[in-house]
Parts: structure tokens; sequence; C-alpha cells
């Protein structure tokens, strides 16, 4: 028989995700089903953190002020024992043969229009929250689909870089396209269950490291880099070395598991 454990507080580096007891209100919610909720914040993780610290960083000088994300949809997984009463229709339900009490059930959150998350450890207007059925949780999976929008790009990352004679210029780094995902992948330890319902509610923070997506970059290739008008751009037209490096890392960072003890 599978066991039931609260949420607990959790920490991954290169993305932090916490889960705890919240409060909601219904303009923080986005389309989704159910009185259980699942909460989504995403933060830049100040210089100097306790993330940051354990982050290796090739260069010094960097500053990390801000950005955001553009978000087209959420892919919710959704495994364990939860009420199937007023499930939307368009998610995908199939049933668990090893346990005849769970079943799995996917579905696609969407917005009326494209999200757009900015990266604010100040800001939380940004933050919002998904409803999901009530019950004990197994695993749930959400992937987190980005998307150029309007001519602004999927991830933008403002800074400013101080060079060696002490000069402070200011950069942009711009991914388009839609080749990143966010992937996180909530699980309970030695085959237990989590509780979501209207008191347990998961809060997962994205409290971005840039100081990791920028760790192999040089401080050579930083003073080396290309100026346009003060301003260094990383982008697949501008400092594409570098701008590729990033965008690797990024893609590395961005498949998370949390495994509950």
């Amino acid at each position: 028989m599978k066991k039931t454990k609260n949420l607990s507080r959790l920490l991954i580096f290169a993305i932090t995700a916490y889960m705890y007891t919240a409060c909601t209100s219904e303009n923080d919610m986005v389309p989704g089903t159910g009185e259980g909720t699942v909460g989504m914040l995403f933060k830049l993780q100040p210089a100097g953190g306790a993330v940051a610290a354990n982050a290796r960083v090739a260069n010094a000088g960097l500053s990390f002020t801000d950005g955001f994300i553009q978000i087209k949809e959420l892919e919710l997984d959704l495994e364990g024992n939860f009420n199937r009463d007023g499930l939307v229709s368009g998610g995908s339900f199939d049933d668990d043969g090893d346990d005849d009490n769970e079943s799995e059930w996917e579905y696609e959150v969407k917005f009326n229009e494209i999200k757009k998350v900015g990266f604010d450890q100040f800001n939380n207007e940004t933050d919002f929250f998904i409803n999901i059925p009530e019950g004990e949780y197994e695993e749930i999976e959400m992937e987190i689909d980005l998307i150029d929008y309007r001519n602004e790009p999927s991830i933008l990352l403002n800074g400013t870089y101080t060079d060696g004679e002490g000069e402070e210029i200011p950069f942009r780094f711009e991914l388009f396209g839609d080749d990143i995902d966010f992937e996180v992948e909530i699980e309970a330890d030695d085959d237990r269950y989590f509780v979501v319902d209207r008191v347990n509610n998961p809060l997962i923070l994205f409290e971005l490291v840039p100081e990791r997506w920028f760790s192999s970059i040089s401080s050579l290739e930083l003073e080396n880099a290309d100026i346009d008008d003060g301003f260094m751009v990383f982008s697949e037209t501008s400092n594409r070395s570098i701008f590729r490096k990033v965008r690797d890392r990024i893609a590395a960072d961005a498949e998370i598991e949390i495994e509950l003890d």
C-alpha cells in the first residue's frame, strides 16, 4: 500500500523549486480544472545568493538585472488518485492497470494570449496558479512551452558587464524560437503519495541562476565581444559563440526532477 506525505520545501541548483501550503486568489488563476492548485513563480537569483555561490563562474564583472520568458502553453501530466469529476474536455485520460484506484491524465493549459513572465525578484505580478483536481499524487509533470511573440524573444536577459578598465557595458541575451522548454517532474519517493487539495498547494519557484548559464564564458571572451552603440548583444546574429554556449547551458538546466523524501 502506498503512503501519503505532505509537501516539503525543496532546493535544486540551476533552477530552484519550493513546495509549500499557499493561498491563491482567483485573479492569479489560469485555465485549468479542479479545486487544487499548482503555483508557478519565476525569479532571478540575486548575485551572491545560496545557489549562485555554488555555481562555477569563469568570469567576474557580470551583473544581471531583469528579463522575461514568453509562454505559449503548459502541458500537464497527472498520475495518482484524484477526483475525476469536473475534468475538462480535451485531455487524455488513462487508467493504470497496476492499481485500480490510480489514474493518469494529460492536459494542455492554453492561455488566452501568449503569457509574458518577467524575471524580477521584487515583482510578483506575473506569478500564476493552475487548477488541478484534488487528490493524492504519485507524480506531476509539467512542460512549459516557450515561444517568441510580437518581435520579442522567447527568453530575454538584461545586465551589465564591467570590463577590465572599470567601464560598465550593458548587455542583452535574446533567444528566439521554441527550441527550449522548461520541464518539471515532481514525484513521491519510495512508493508514496503527496497531497494536493484546497489547503496543500504546490508552489514551484523557478529561481533562475544566470551566473551558471554564463559559467563557461571567459573574461577574455567578454572583453573581445562586439559592442554596437554601447551595447553587447548575445544572439544568433551577434556574438554567436557566446550566445550558443549560454543557450546550450540553459537547455541543459531546463529539465528538473524533484523527488519528495
